[in-house]
């Protein structure tokens, strides 16, 4: 039985993958920094730090491929010296192990922010569009986990390992304890967005993208990116739809990027010098002001990759925090 180290296991998309993992018959074992958390399933857990060269090396030793997911996301520009450690630094360590152990396939969970982002509205895009390092350096997250990608593929060309490489849209989906990813959504349906930006998102349920790590372990094709999405839609339809699933009022205006960004910054400052919370951060109203749409054809033909109704993603995401407790539903059921 082949036995896989997963890295970022207790995370929103590590404890789906964790289960689909066991399901396609895996032997698992989960390198995790909390060992007591509750995760699904029989599985091996032993201390992993990305920062700590032992608990790489122990953690590598054994297993025959690694679900690489641990990371940090964080839209705050004060983390980019932390993600770029962890994400790029800290990935070299476990490849570094990976060829001392030598364990020659890597499945990395990266973003599809490292290829699909725009300044100006086009049409969806592919694995093979040309990073925009000028877009992505606006964010710290997107350019160290291109940085990332880089590091692996420069680590295949080589020949030392053999990638593939997950660039899933935005997460939604049950389960997202952390809100690492359906922060957005519930901003939505607190009304923390009384405007919608003139921009483009993209989103994919992570129960779709789960099913796609043991797949790309057996698949043949290497050093290649894989886009995972379920909808392209504008910010506004994307905002109704949310406000639809919970039985609130949707944004009424729709304003461009430029004027959104201006004033989420006034707005910032304002509330900086009156010492009180801002009602919305300017880095998520600059990113909502870009086009994020994705074209997937590639995961569909190779992987058979079939995402559902992203109507069924956004109620079932709505549901889940309204399960938890963290937003009082309208729609009476």
């Amino acid at each position: 039985m082949t036995k896989v180290l997963i890295t970022g296991a207790t995370g929103f998309l590590g404890r789906h993958v964790v289960r689909e993992a066991l399901a396609s018959g895996l032997a698992v074992r989960v390198g995790t920094r909390r060992p007591d958390r509750n995760l699904p399933g029989d599985v091996e857990r032993v201390p992993f730090d990305l920062e700590d060269p032992k608990t790489v090396d122990e953690a590598v030793s054994g297993v025959q491929a690694v679900f690489h997911l641990a990371g940090l996301v964080s839209r705050r520009p004060k983390d980019a010296a932390v993600m770029h450690r962890i994400h790029v630094s800290g990935t070299r360590r476990l490849l570094e192990a990976m060829f001392n152990s030598r364990v020659r396939r890597i499945v990395l969970a990266s973003s599809s922010g490292t290829v699909a982002c725009s300044a100006k509205p086009t049409k969806p895009m592919h694995e093979d569009h040309p990073a925009d390092l000028e877009t992505i350096a606006r964010w710290p997250y997107y350019l160290s986990k291109l940085y990332q990608e880089q590091e692996v593929l420069r680590w295949q060309t080589q020949g030392d390992i053999e990638a593939v490489i997950l660039n899933p849209s935005l997460l939604l989906g049950p389960g997202d304890e952390r809100l690492s990813s359906t922060e957005d959504v519930l901003d939505v349906l607190h009304g923390r967005y009384p405007i919608a930006v003139d921009g483009t998102v993209a989103f994919v349920d992570v129960r779709d993208v789960a099913p796609m790590f043991p797949k790309a372990l057996r698949s043949e094709r290497t050093g290649v990116r894989y886009l995972l999405n379920g909808a392209n839609m504008s910010v506004r339809r994307f905002a109704e739809r949310i406000a639809l699933a919970g039985g609130v009022s949707p944004p009424k205006l729709v304003v461009s990027a430029k004027w959104a960004l201006g004033a989420a910054k006034w707005a910032d400052g304002l509330a900086s010098t009156l010492g009180i919370d801002a009602s919305f951060d300017p880095v998520s109203v600059d990113m909502a002001g870009h086009h994020w749409s994705v074209d997937c054809t590639r995961a569909r033909h190779v992987f058979e990759f079939s995402p559902r109704d992203p109507s069924v993603t956004i109620r079932d995401t709505v549901q889940d925090l309204i399960g938890r407790k963290l937003f009082r539903s309208k729609v009476h059921r």
